[in-house]
């Protein structure tokens, strides 16, 4: 996608969570709701935490468990 003003791309979002690197589901939403979307597949996403924004090598990313921002899980105990 395209800026129509001056031509560039916007950079980038990377949003990592443990091991794995998810695809960014739309600048349309924000990096909460990206963990949230997220949650429907890694549970332990709803009362997770993102870390970020990081900027590096042209990349936005965002951690999870936390361009980067980390998201972290909350694993409750049974008993």
């Amino acid at each position: 996608m395209t800026d129509d003003t001056d031509g560039m791309k916007p950079i980038p979002r990377i949003f990592k969570f443990g091991e794995r690197t998810l695809e960014d589901p739309g600048r349309h939403m924000t990096p909460d709701e990206v963990m949230q979307f997220y949650s429907r597949q890694y549970p332990s996403l709803t009362k997770g935490e993102i870390a970020g924004p990081f900027i590096s090598k042209g990349e936005e990313s965002y951690k999870i468990e936390g361009e980067e921002y980390k998201m972290s899980g909350s694993y409750g105990t049974k008993g």
